[in-house]
């Protein structure tokens, strides 16, 4: 019998481990139908690497060992998506799924049709006047509506709805105007207060009305203050009688506007999702969201027990899943959930009230990583659904207690931070540190909340993040890379981005780059511009040239310009392709092989004509044409909150912005309209303008409320990224006062914490000195040597597709001092500085000064350099060799600061030394690895 579980997975806890564990178990029986869906394809392949790895580590005989590999080879390891994707695929239909950048330019090639559409085009004044309603301008309606599609998709509006509310809206105004008539009357016979806080207001236009004002929040005139004298005239009776009709008119036009906004954006959304629909059809693709849709119509969306949706599993042998393991539980859509809702139930009907049965469900989550609900991730109908089984008992609560991620100190400050955000509901968890953590603490640990003084302008904020990151580096001495700022929007990375360069600190994203904002991206760009653009191109030499390119590629583009007038037109892909084989040795691999990519998209697109053509796509498309960026040690990491979950960082800075509360997007309880209604609009509905406005109140209080828990999971998700110190950066006022979420984090730093020290701004505590590593050699053993020599061993060269132009220009720096050391032969011990740089040969000569360095290069025997070596099954080439009588020394030079990769390099220099063992019998070989910019460094094989 198995326990179903819904465990509760803070920040953290090794909710990974746990899973792997739990199909660790299941693997253990036979004729078992496993199933694990997560997140994201990473944490699939992950969990399934884990899985493997454990087997591995495990104590079986071999024969049983392979037996639980076999096993595991079975279970079926996808995300969500790709589960459903399997189900709605058939043997005459297997649809493709556009990943995120195909998704984002068949998008905007729908966008870029939809204003050239014939209803558009035939009707453009109508446009101009929707524009002018819906307070747009024209290129902005593209963002409304992708900001509105999903409510408006699901809100039935008829034909005739658009001019209902216009003839309502006529209605309106003309009732106003003629009440304002009367006011107008009126207004010669008043003065003071009753002038300037009624009168006035209510003669500008209803359009116009401002309803900050105190006046509209008022029910009645009795609540204005007004002066004695004036309450006695005749004006003010009048007034009084006329304040709420014309309050009421006030509150009708703002909703009948809303809706009014909604019925022209639900027009427009139709056309756009109409024409997305057709690009996607005629290019053969799906989005993943419309995977689960198609599945949910098979039945329709009433339906309960699916029956055509269960045909499915049965027919894919999914009815047979034994043991249903879900991750990130939280971030299931309220879609997901229902199409998945039979085989839960199914799988429920076999466990008992203690929680145990032959069949299992094991959910991991945790609420307070619920950050997706923009993306339909649905928590409270999840907790609704799962609640039944949870008070029944069939599935067991099982909250894991530790944080494994964190120090002691930044855990308890997330005990405070969890007490601030979530007080007065259930998810006030405490965490703990475990008593056996995965790696001994050690350095400073500190955590900062700083509030920044500002007044219109933000940058004080920025400048005092940058001096905050500064401060960090200069006392941890940590790299610039172990540092990643999270920021709420992408508007704010880009400042900290700019920030950060005016200081002359170097930032990458985690996602890349532009293509087109690199110096090869552009360089590149112009290159095949002189090949196929349709111009002379005579500016493209001194461009390349300005961009640091010389005469040999210049010559090259001009030798490839005469083939390519030779070739026959229209200029497709083969002829793209051949450019770009050609430039190769002139660009980053990355680089040619994305433009490839999307010169092969191109073609392969039933609307593609010439390369001139892919050019100018090419070049309107380019802000969504990005290369990914290696890890770079020198570079701070820039990311929004969002895009970090799941991810880690040893020193973590949060800028915080209180940003305007969103608009609380509600339904209209008549027709099920979705608009929004801003902080003042809806104070002044809680007046009870009219009749009906309760419930649009309330309904935005319950959005409201939403969107602030969402906020605090946020806020807690990137606290909890960070794994030695916090430092959140806040954005205060001129008077440095804090509101809203600000001032719960500062309260949070405020908490006491044991055994830590007070710093200005927080806390601090030091775990003792990091983890040593020794300053005179270490030592690298093999404890089966023939274990290593038939492996697929690394060489030196980096992944192409993760070379960035500083990884290039690393390793152009290698190769350089490479070849000056392969001049040090014979009684020689100087260098030829040759070709090297001022820093090169600063860093050949502060390595050759060593010691210890000098002991081993200059021992007495013949010295080979860059020495070929090879059997009959295997070769390599070795930087060092001196061969003496009594022993034999092997020497390989590293460049860069990467001696925390020695263990990368091990099977590499057991491969030299089986070699020489071969070669040269009884002599001992002694095999070193030296690394030229961390002298101090000597690694003994």
């Amino acid at each position: 019998m198995v326990k179903s579980r819904f465990v509760t997975a803070s920040a953290g806890s090794g909710k990974t481990f746990h899973l792997t564990k739990e199909v660790r178990c299941h693997i253990e029986c036979d004729a078992v139908f496993i199933v694990a869906a997560t997140f994201t394809r990473m944490a699939a392949a992950e969990m399934e690497k884990r899985i493997i790895e454990e087997v591995e580590k495990g104590s079986e005989i071999p024969s049983e060992k392979l037996r639980l590999i076999m096993r595991a080879a079975k279970v079926h390891f996808s995300t969500i998506d790709a589960l459903f994707h399997q189900l709605l695929s058939t043997e005459e239909y297997v649809p493709q799924v556009a990943d995120d950048h195909e998704r984002a330019l068949i998008t905007a090639g729908a966008d870029e049709h939809f204003f050239r559409h014939p209803d558009i085009l035939a009707d453009i004044e109508s446009v101009l006047i929707a524009a002018r309603i819906l307070n747009l301008q024209p290129e902005g309606l593209i963002a409304a509506l992708e900001r509105s599609k999903d409510p408006l998709a699901e809100w039935e509006c008829p034909d005739n709805r658009i001019d209902e509310f216009k003839g309502r809206q006529a209605r309106i105004v003309a009732g106003y105007e003629s009440l304002q008539e009367r006011v107008r009357a009126l207004a010669g016979g008043t003065r003071g207060a009753l002038r300037t806080q009624v009168v006035d207001p209510l003669l500008e236009p209803i359009a116009e009305t401002d309803l900050r004002k105190a006046l509209f929040t008022k029910s009645g005139l009795a609540e204005v203050r007004v002066a004695d004298a004036d309450r006695q005239t005749p004006a003010y009776a009048a007034l009084r009688d006329l304040y709420p009709p014309m309050r009421r008119l006030i509150a009708e036009h703002l909703v009948n506007t809303k809706r009014l906004r909604s019925a022209l954006l639900k027009r427009f959304s139709t056309l756009r999702a109409g024409l997305l629909a057709e690009a996607k059809q005629r290019l053969g693709r799906l989005y993943f969201e419309d995977i689960p849709r198609a599945l949910l119509a098979l039945d329709g969306p009433g339906s309960h027990d699916r029956p055509l949706f269960m045909g499915r599993l049965y027919e894919l042998g999914f009815h047979r899943t034994t043991h249903l393991l879900l991750d990130e539980f939280q971030d299931t859509s309220r879609i997901q959930f229902d199409l998945l809702r039979p085989l839960l139930d199914d799988i429920l009907a076999c466990v008992g009230e203690n929680a145990e049965g032959e069949r299992s469900l094991f959910l991991v989550g945790d609420w307070k990583q619920s950050i997706y609900q923009w993306r339909d991730a649905a928590p409270d109908h999840l907790k609704a659904c799962i609640t039944p089984a949870l008070r029944s008992g069939q599935i067991a609560v099982e909250p894991l207690p530790h944080n494994y991620r964190s120090t002691p100190l930044l855990i308890a400050f997330f005990n405070h931070l969890v007490a601030e955000l979530f007080a007065g509901t259930d998810e006030v968890h405490a965490q703990s540190p475990p008593q056996e953590p995965k790696h001994p603490y050690s350095g400073v640990s500190e955590v900062a909340v700083i509030p920044a003084q500002c007044g219109a302008s933000d940058d004080p904020a920025y400048e005092r993040l940058v001096d905050a990151i500064r401060q960090k580096q200069a006392d941890c001495g940590c790299a610039w890379g172990d540092m990643a700022v999270l920021c709420r929007t992408n508007a704010h990375t880009d400042k900290v981005a700019a920030a950060l360069a005016r200081a002359g600190i170097l930032s990458s994203g985690l996602h890349g780059r532009e293509l087109l904002s690199l110096r090869e991206g552009t360089s590149l760009y112009l290159s095949l511009a002189a090949l196929f653009g349709e111009h002379d191109g005579r500016f493209i030499p001194r461009a390349l040239s300005m961009l640091g390119y010389g005469e040999a590629l210049t010559s090259r583009i001009a030798r490839l310009a005469e083939t390519v007038r030779s070739a026959p037109r229209p200029h497709r892909f083969s002829t793209c392709a051949a450019a770009l084989r050609d430039l190769l040795p002139f660009f980053p691999r990355v680089l040619i092989e994305t433009l490839w990519d999307e010169a092969e998209r191109y073609f392969n697109t039933p609307d593609a004509v010439d390369a001139a053509a892919f050019l100018s796509y090419f070049l309107k498309m380019s802000r969504l044409i990005t290369v990914p960026e290696g890890e770079h040690a020198d570079r701070v990491k820039l990311a929004t909150i969002h895009s970090t979950k799941g991810l880690e960082f040893p020193h973590v800075f949060l800028f915080w912005k209180e940003g305007l509360d969103r608009a609380a997007e509600i339904r209209h309880p008549e027709d099920g309209c979705p608009f929004s209604l801003t902080k003042s609009e809806i104070a002044f509905l809680a007046s009870r303008p009219m009749e009906g406005s309760d419930a649009l109140v309330e309904a935005a209080g319950a959005v409201k409320e939403e969107n602030a828990e969402e906020t605090a999971n946020l806020l807690y998700v990137a606290a909890t990224r960070a794994v030695k110190s916090l430092t959140i950066l806040l954005r205060a006022d001129k008077e440095g006062s804090l509101k809203g979420f600000s001032d719960l984090m500062l309260r949070a730093a405020a908490g006491p914490m044991s055994d830590a020290e007070r710093t200005e701004f927080g806390w601090r505590h030091d775990y003792g000195p990091e983890k040593p590593q020794s300053s005179e050699q270490e030592l690298l053993t093999a404890t089966d040597l023939a274990g290593f020599i038939d492996m697929q061993v690394l060489d030196d060269d980096i992944d192409p597709t993760l070379r960035s132009a500083d990884i290039e220009a690393g390793i152009e720096r290698g190769l350089r001092i490479h070849a000056a050391f392969a001049g040090l032969t014979g009684d020689r011990r100087t260098i030829d500085r040759g070709g090297l740089d001022d820093e090169e040969a600063a860093a050949v000569n502060r390595f050759l000064r060593d010691a210890k360095v000098r002991e081993l290069l200059f021992r007495p025997g013949t010295v080979c350099t860059e020495q070929h070596l090879s059997d009959t099954r295997m070769f390599g080439i070795v930087d060092r060799l001196i061969i003496s009588p009594d022993r034999i020394t092997l020497i390989d030079f590293k460049t860069g600061r990467v001696g925390h990769l020695a263990d990368k390099y091990l099977p590499q220099m057991l491969r030299y030394r089986t070699i020489l063992e071969r070669l040269f019998g009884e002599r001992p070989v002694e095999g070193y690895l030296l690394f030229v910019d961390e002298p101090h460094r000597i690694v003994t094989i």
